[in-house]
Formats: structure tokens, C-alpha cells, sequence
């Protein structure tokens, strides 16, 4: 069974969550059930040569009772035996079609790959072993899905069709082999015609090294598109109604009411860091717009250098009694610096020097926007003409304002205590300085509180969200559909790996 990695590496999406589940909140039982023996361990790249062993040592003999004769040697120790392994071992069979080792490899080596792109440790035996049925599983649901394909007529295109697919493989075959030209061709900007058609040639004899045509492309296009229509078959007739779209909306509020009511700071990171949407908004919230003010860098550099040596000096006063208990560790160091110049310490009137410098250094500029804020030109206009940061251009920031409390983890300290020194909607705070510059702040709107409105686009969000989570029960039902009514048969190998799973899980 030849399957195709572009339809391998999706799969990783239909199964993070449900490992992540596995692995994160597997405790107690499960993590016993989890510590015993793994199954074997698949990590061979798909163009290895096989090399991986079983390796099992014999049990221990029981002790001699009488000493040997003299004509006999001792035992030699008794030989590990190896397993050797092929990737043309079936691991399982669907209605007498294999499903072979190599198939189960392939997936679960891109498995592992993507899963070690987000942190995830792949050497842990449990998540390998979790890594491997889900391999068996998958290749088991393709076998099954390829032979629906054929039964269902699903893998028959007409001319038209396969001209289209042979016409969106080449365009896309180009743009690779262009990007590899462009990064990998070692041409100049100046690079004449006949220098990139030959950089063209080796690019194209290189992927053919690696074993990428634009033929074995098309294969992938193909089946691709072959799968495309078995999948549609499995989901269609999939719905979702008005009142269930409200109710998911309702049911998202709740959820993330008890998250975030008393949690400021969780509210941010899941919205703004990993960009959930967010059904619910904590009270407190202000809608602050700015102009920032780009200062020099160097005064920057200075002043929060000096700010940040200020910091280290009053921690180490305040754990002046802990050093005491380190004094002998450190004693030798100090005397090694006994000659050294002893470096003044850093004042509080050094830091208030630095900061004064920056701000005299862009107090010409405030005091332009001060002026036309009294002859009545808008923040927003001011934000235009002074203004550097990228955000406030954008909407629904440039209208809106950014959403920041009190509580806020994901804004500048300064940021914050200037959108909070104001009282009314409309003021504009005292000018501060912050990591980046100097911020110059309007308090523009009060953020409301608590469920978002119910706008047509989150309606439009749950509806995706909705239909998504019913093609998947769909289509779930129908896989089991179809292997009830199928003969598999899985080798021992492969059963070990999907029923140490299910312990886990």
C-alpha cells in the first residue's frame, strides 16, 4: 500500500489534542498504567534501511547443584535473540489488503516530527507509544478509505478533471522550484537569463535526488483529491441549526466566565499570546490608544541600564542577612577583585537624570502635540502625524484603542499606570516613558463586561466551529460504519501498540 505524505501530515492536526489530553492530565492510575511495558518504538526515517531490533534475554538458569565435569567446558552465557523487522511486515489487514510497517513508520514519524516543532518531548516512551497507535489507526483508516475510493467509483476523474489537478500541480511544482532557485541558487541580483535557466536545471536534478518530481507530485495532487471525495461522501448531510450556533455561544460564555472572571492575566495569555477567541471579557478593561515617540537609543540604552543596576542594588540591600550564609563561597572571588577600581554605586538621582534627558530630549515634540490638542485637533490625527507605533494604525485598535486593566501581564508597566493615571473618558494622561519610548495616552472608551456581543462574524466563527465538530462525529461514525462491516485483522505487534493506548487513555 503506497500512501502519500501529504495526506499523512494533516493527520497530525485530528490528533493533538487528544494526545496532549493524555499526556498532560494522565495521573494517578494512568500514570501507572503508562510506566510499564512500551511497544516497540517506531522512529525510523521513512528512507532508512530497517536496522531497529526487539532485543529479549533468555531467564537466568538455576544454580548448578554440583560442580561440572572435568571434561566439560562452562555454558557459554545463552545469545540475545533479535527480531528482525521489515518494512514489508503487514502490521494489519483489511479485507485481505495489508497494511504494511512502513506505512505505519511514515506516519508516525511525521507524527513525532510535528509534535517536536511544538516542544513536545519525543523521546518520553509514552508519547511514543501513544505515537505509534495512532500510526497503526490512521494507516488503518486510509487502507479503508482507499478501498471505499475504488468501491464508491470516488477514484475516476474525467479528462476535465485531471486537466485542472495536472494544471494546479504545475503551478505549484513552479513556485517550489522557483523558491529553490530564489534561496538556493547562489545567483546575484544582476543574475542573467542563462544563469538562472541553469540554476533552474540543478534545482531540478537536486529534488530529483531527493526524490521529488513533479510526477510524483501530481500522484499527490491526485490522491488528494481522491481522498477530498471520500471524506465529502462520509460528511455529507452534516447541519447545524440557529438555536444549536446560540447555544455553543452560550455554552463558550460559561466556559470562559469561570476562566477568566477572577484571572486577568490567564484572559490575556489565552487571547492575545495563543489568539483564542475570547466569548467573555473580565471588568476593568479601558480602551487606550497612544502616541508613541520614538527617543534616542542610546539615552534609552542608558537610562535602562542604569534603572536596571539601581534594581539589582536595592535586592541585594534587602538580602543583605542571606549573604552572610554565602560569604565564605564568595570570599575567594572578592579578593580576586580586591585590586579592581570599586565601582560607584548607582543612584536614584542616575536614574532620574536618564529619564530626564530622554524626556528633554522629545519635550519639543510634546509640547507641538500639546498645543494642537488645545486648538482642538483630534488624538487620532495627532496619532497619525506623531505617532510609530504599527498597532494604531490598524483597526479595530486605531478606532477601539488597545483593551488594557489594571491586572495586565501583556502591556509595558508604564504602558499601564498611564492609562490608569486618568479618570475620564477623553483625558489624556501626562506623557511616560516606557520600553519602547515615550507613550503619550488616551483614555478612550470603557471596555464593557462580560459576554461578547453576538455579532454576525461570531455567529459566522461557532457556525465553522459547530459543523466542523459534527463532519468529525460524522465522519468518526462512518469509519466505525465501515470497519464493523470490514474483515481486519491486526498482527500482534500492531493490537499491543493500539490496546497500550487505550490503557493509557
Amino acid at each position: 500500500m503506497n500512501k502519500h505524505l501529504k495526506w499523512i501530515i494533516p493527520a497530525v492536526l485530528v490528533v493533538v489534542l487528544a494526545v496532549a489530553a493524555v499526556l498532560l492530565f494522565g495521573n494517578g492510575a494512568k500514570d501507572q498504567a503508562v510506566s510499564g511495558d512500551v511497544p516497540a518504538v517506531v522512529t525510523m526515517a521513512p528512507t532508512e534501511e530497517p536496522t531497529a531490533t526487539i532485543e529479549a534475554t533468555a531467564e537466568p538458569t538455576a544454580e548448578p547443584t554440583a560442580e561440572p565435569a572435568a571434561e566439560e567446558t562452562a555454558a557459554e552465557p545463552e545469545a540475545t535473540a533479535e527480531v528482525q523487522t521489515s518494512p514489508t511486515d503487514v502490521m494489519v489487514t483489511i479485507n485481505g489488503k495489508g497494511v504494511l510497517r512502513e506505512d505505519v513508520e511514515i506516519i508516525a514519524s511525521n507524527l513525532m516530527a510535528s509534535y517536536a516543532q511544538y516542544g513536545y518531548d519525543t523521546s518520553d516512551p509514552a508519547f511514543v507509544s501513544a505515537m505509534n497507535a495512532y500510526a497503526v489507526e490512521y494507516a488503518v483508516q486510509l487502507e479503508m478509505m482507499e478501498q471505499k475510493a475504488a468501491e464508491l467509483g470516488l477514484d475516476q476523474f474525467t479528462e476535465e478533471e485531471m486537466a485542472a489537478l495536472k494544471e494546479e500541480n504545475t503551478a505549484s511544482w513552479n513556485e517550489i522550484v522557483d523558491a529553490y532557485v530564489t534561496y538556493y541558487g547562489g545567483l546575484s541580483a544582476e543574475a542573467t537569463e542563462e544563469e538562472i535557466a541553469s540554476a533552474r536545471v540543478n534545482v531540478l536534478a537536486m529534488l530529483e535526488g531527493m526524490g521529488y518530481t513533479e510526477a510524483i507530485m501530481l500522484e499527490d495532487v491526485v490522491n488528494s483529491a481522491k481522498m477530498e471525495r471520500v471524506e465529502a461522501h462520509m460528511i455529507q448531510g452534516a447541519e447545524v441549526t440557529d438555536d444549536e450556533i446560540k447555544a455553543l455561544f452560550d455554552e463558550h460564555v460559561k466556559q470562559d466566565e469561570a476562566s477568566y472572571k477572577e484571572d486577568v492575566g490567564m484572559y490575556e495569555y489565552m487571547t492575545q499570546y495563543y489568539g483564542q477567541p475570547s466569548y467573555y471579557v473580565p471588568e476593568g478593561y479601558r480602551g487606550i490608544t497612544h502616541i508613541l515617540l520614538e527617543v534616542d537609543a542610546a539615552l534609552l540604552e542608558e537610562y535602562q541600564a542604569l534603572a536596571a543596576e539601581l534594581e539589582e542594588q536595592e535586592e541585594a540591600a534587602e538580602n543583605a542577612d542571606a549573604a552572610d550564609e554565602t560569604a565564605a563561597e564568595t570570599a575567594e572571588g572578592e579578593a580576586a577583585e580586591a585590586t579592581e577600581e570599586p565601582k560607584a554605586p548607582v543612584t536614584q538621582a542616575d536614574v532620574d537624570a536618564a529619564y530626564k534627558a530622554i524626556m528633554d530630549s522629545v519635550q519639543p515634540t510634546i509640547d507641538e502635540i500639546n498645543k494642537k490638542l488645545a486648538e482642538g485637533v483630534s488624538f487620532a490625527d495627532l496619532i497619525v502625524e506623531y505617532g510609530t507605533d504599527p498597532g494604531m494604525e490598524q483597526e479595530p485598535n486605531k478606532t477601539l484603542g488597545y483593551s488594557v486593566h489594571q491586572d495586565s501581564v501583556v502591556w509595558d508597566p508604564a504602558f499601564v499606570k498611564a492609562a490608569f493615571s486618568v479618570s475620564n473618558v477623553g483625558d489624556v494622561a501626562e506623557p511616560v516613558l516606557g520600553s519602547y519610548g515615550v507613550h503619550i495616552v488616551q483614555y478612550t472608551r470603557d471596555v464593557p463586561a462580560g459576554a461578547v456581543e453576538y455579532t454576525a462574524d461570531v455567529q459566522l466563527a461557532l457556525h465553522e466551529e459547530a459543523l466542523s465538530a459534527k463532519e468529525g462525529e460524522l465522519f468518526t461514525a462512518t469509519m466505525k460504519d465501515w470497519l464493523n462491516a470490514a474483515e481486519v485483522v491486526y498482527s500482534v505487534e500492531a493490537q499491543n501498540m493500539i490496546d497500550g493506548m487505550a490503557v493509557a487513555e
